[in-house]
């Protein structure tokens, strides 16, 4: 999870008073809004609980602060937003309950009982009776029960929000948050485009086997591939293709994938189209994340198309930017231009930064710490296994190679402020710690 403020509003009360109102982005959307008294209050009530294994919290200012105090404070509220909810001592009900509160009022969509529409990969969608405060987790759930799912694959699938929904084409814009409540965050994006989906959210190809011994898993993983093969994400040789489709109109599903899980670049993720830095500076780029690697197919100056394989094991750390807007105009939340960047070892220990332009940058972040969980997971398993096998035998784990912050020398967010009054751009940077995402 992605936790940053990029925005801040100045508002003035009822008595003339100022004060000033953050607005809390999650993977790159908007999630709520809120005062420094609302975190300074939440802050008090886990340090009654929890005590000193908390950040350290902005200090209150009695006197009218400086615009450098004023972004201080927003970096470190920023900051300690991050720090709590990836602090593993730190009740997840104690910090999802104030979220979920706050995501609520900002949008002032009040606790009733409604019907949420879920998308399958497929187009048909699955009606679920849910109140406007349950979370992913909980929705997630309704919508096993619905799908005939067994509790036991509940990590494997996942929400997200998908927009342009037309003629089987839509775009993934993030995966919901557990706490995140879907009905809010689905009536504030305010277009009519935008919907629920569920789809696997893993990328090691060995947990498809997992999947597909249940027939329920199995045809949610065949519909999802069908939608995947159709949208051009993989695209199958001509033989390939031909079997494929012999096999989908006779309905055989789990021929069906595993003939797909031959072809290149199955299981990836894919972004929309985007630009790249590599190997040519704006070269238009179609990113896919795969377990064992980030593939860029580039097209050159020269109308030649580049295919680039950056190996997983080989990216020290990554960052997402935020650039601000492309209309300079900096209340235009909704058009904020991202960027993502990862360093790469060339051999030799040669290391150079990958830049991708891209609005999908919180979400290509996702897909890298759903690689890395996956791959340490298995590392430790392996580990596990040896030393059941060999006890006399000191294993040393490898782990995947740990994320580190950024180089502080690269600006990570761009901070933009509004007020009441008008607009106002102030060009201060800072870093973002990928140990703190």
């Amino acid at each position: 999870m992605h936790f940053n403020i990029p925005v801040i509003e100045e508002q003035t009360d009822k008595l003339g008073g100022r004060f000033v109102v953050y607005h809390v982005y999650l993977d790159g959307l908007l999630y709520c809004k809120m005062k420094y008294s609302d975190m300074h209050k939440w802050d008090e009530e886990l340090r009654r609980v929890f005590g000193d294994c908390l950040p350290p919290f902005p200090p209150n200012y009695y006197l009218s602060m400086t615009e450098t105090m004023e972004d201080e404070r927003r970096l470190l509220l920023e900051q300690y937003l991050q720090k709590v909810s990836a602090n593993s001592s730190i009740s997840k009900h104690e910090i999802y309950t104030f979220l979920r509160k706050m995501q609520q009022e900002t949008f002032k969509i009040p606790i009733q009982n409604c019907l949420l529409e879920v998308l399958l990969p497929d187009g048909e969608k699955v009606r679920a009776d849910i109140q406007s405060s349950d979370p992913a987790e909980r929705v997630l759930e309704i919508v096993f029960c619905k799908l005939q799912l067994p509790r036991q694959m509940l990590g494997y699938f996942d929400l997200f929000l998908v927009e342009g929904v037309s003629g089987g084409q839509y775009s993934v814009l993030k995966k919901l948050a557990p706490f995140e409540l879907p009905y809010v965050s689905l009536k504030s994006m305010n277009d009519e485009q935008c919907m629920i989906m569920i789809r696997k959210s893993y990328f090691d190809p060995e947990i498809d086997r997992i999947v597909m011994e249940n027939s329920c898993g199995l045809n949610l993983l065949y519909l999802q591939a069908i939608s995947d093969m159709e949208m051009g994400c993989w695209t199958p040789a001509n033989e390939q293709l031909e079997k494929l489709r012999s096999l989908q109109k006779t309905g055989r599903k789990k021929e069906f994938l595993e003939v797909a899980q031959q072809v290149k670049h199955y299981g990836y993720m894919q972004a929309e189209a985007c630009i790249c830095e590599h190997p040519e500076p704006n070269s238009p780029t179609v990113v896919r994340v795969g377990y064992e690697e980030i593939n860029c197919c580039t097209q050159l100056l020269s109308n030649q198309a580049e295919e680039t394989s950056f190996e997983i094991s080989k990216v020290r750390c990554w960052s997402v930017r935020l650039l601000g807007t492309s209309t300079g105009n900096p209340s235009e939340e909704d058009d904020i231009k991202l960027e993502f960047s990862f360093e790469y070892c060339y051999g030799n220990d040669t290391w150079k930064w990958i830049t991708i332009h891209t609005h999908q940058a919180f979400l290509l972040s996702t897909f890298m710490h759903q690689v890395e969980a996956e791959h340490a997971a298995k590392n430790l398993d392996l580990v596990d296994e040896m030393e059941i096998e060999m006890p006399d035998v000191q294993i040393k784990k490898q782990s995947f190679p740990k994320y580190l912050k950024t180089d502080k020398a690269r600006p990570t967010l761009t901070r933009i402020k509004s007020t009441v009054r008008g607009s106002k751009e102030d060009d201060v940077f800072e870093g973002i710690q990928e140990k703190d995402l």
